[in-house]
């Protein structure tokens, strides 16, 4: 009996400690949630991409979305839902018009196509959303929006489902379907099936994977932030595209982990190019064909997804860094993305 009741303390006390530092955790992420909310998201909703000329774009409206629901911040999430519908959604559609810029008075959307990633990121938010505060607006809302998604950004290429950057363009002249792999948000599609139970959404994650391991190139086998698909992935030719795995691709392990679609196989040529990089910063971009680098290192928020690929393979990994003072909205992004990955892996 002594023995049971001693073993009975120490599991209590266990719990209570584990519970403690999820607490602190939590906190120190609420804090930084705090400021990127008072550093990017204007009082009517916007969130500024301040390292391009204070622009928006669907992507950062679906990450704020997607924040504020993680933080239970339901008048931030309001508020930033609420300008998005208003002035990005089209009407032709629930799908929204990709970019928002004030420096163009006149007509602020001078390209009404969408991004099927931001898309994604605000109908997973609206439906976190509904999962945590139950509106029934959140809800039918979301469906629609995945239900155009299903409906007009996935096509069959040789067999395979394959999700498209736009309802618009992003084909190469000889026909080649444009692909940007960093698009597909794994775990997006796991939780969309609860709004709209197609078996599409695991036949898109499946075939993405296996995909993605078509998409590699070069010295490294480094996944390009944009592909031509067709029989088989290549990089696109694009002048305006280059061959990189960079600013986009980044973006790559942090869905993986957070879709726990994460593997050796799947992280092992990132992590050894990492790696190698012992004595020097790592770059923010590599040339996947000819092997060249940014002239400049990578910033926080490329780190704290390159930490987060690396805590997978190591039992005592570095804390995930935190939003510095001088980082811009898309650094400053990844940044809190990638510790709430970390979060919904630990937990």
């Amino acid at each position: 009996m002594r023995v049971f009741r001693l073993g009975s303390a120490i599991l209590v006390a266990a719990l209570l400690l584990i519970a403690r530092i999820a607490a602190a955790e939590d906190a120190s992420l609420a804090a930084e949630w705090a400021k990127y909310r008072d550093r990017f998201v204007a009082e009517d909703g916007r969130v500024l991409d301040t390292g391009n000329r204070s622009v928006s774009h669907t992507e950062g409206q679906g990450w704020a979305m997607l924040f504020a629901e993680s933080f239970d911040d339901r008048a931030t999430f309001d508020r930033v839902w609420t300008w998005t519908r208003n002035r990005l959604q089209r009407k032709d559609s629930a799908l929204f018009a990709w970019r928002w810029d004030p420096g163009n008075e006149q007509n602020p959307i001078a390209d009404t196509n969408n991004a099927s990633d931001g898309d994604i990121l605000i109908a997973w938010a609206l439906t976190r959303a509904w999962g945590r505060w139950h509106g029934p607006q959140y809800r039918d809302e979301a469906r629609r929006i995945i239900a155009d998604i299903r409906g007009k950004l996935i096509e069959k290429i040789d067999g395979r489902l394959v999700l498209i950057p736009g309802a618009e363009g992003f084909k190469t002249a000889d026909g080649a379907r444009i692909v940007n792999p960093s698009y597909y948000i794994y775990p997006a599609f796991a939780e969309f099936r609860h709004l709209d139970p197609s078996p599409e959404w695991s036949r898109l994650r499946r075939d993405g994977l296996v995909l993605l391991a078509k998409a590699r190139f070069g010295r490294w086998g480094l996944p390009s932030d944009w592909v031509a698909v067709g029989a088989r992935w290549q990089v696109t030719t694009e002048t305006t595209l280059p061959p990189r795995f960079g600013f986009d691709a980044i973006r790559i392990p942090l869905y993986l982990m957070w879709g726990r679609a994460a593997t050796n196989a799947r992280l092992g040529a990132e992590l050894a190019y990492w790696n190698g990089f012992t004595d020097k910063p790592i770059p923010a971009w590599v040339d996947v064909i000819d092997g060249s680098v940014a002239p400049f290192p990578a910033p926080t928020g490329f780190q704290a997804i390159i930490q987060l690929a690396r805590w997978r393979h190591q039992s005592k990994a570095p804390p995930l860094p935190t939003i510095g003072d001088e980082d811009d909205y898309y650094s400053a992004s990844l940044t809190l993305l990638a510790a709430l990955a970390h979060q919904a892996a630990v937990r």
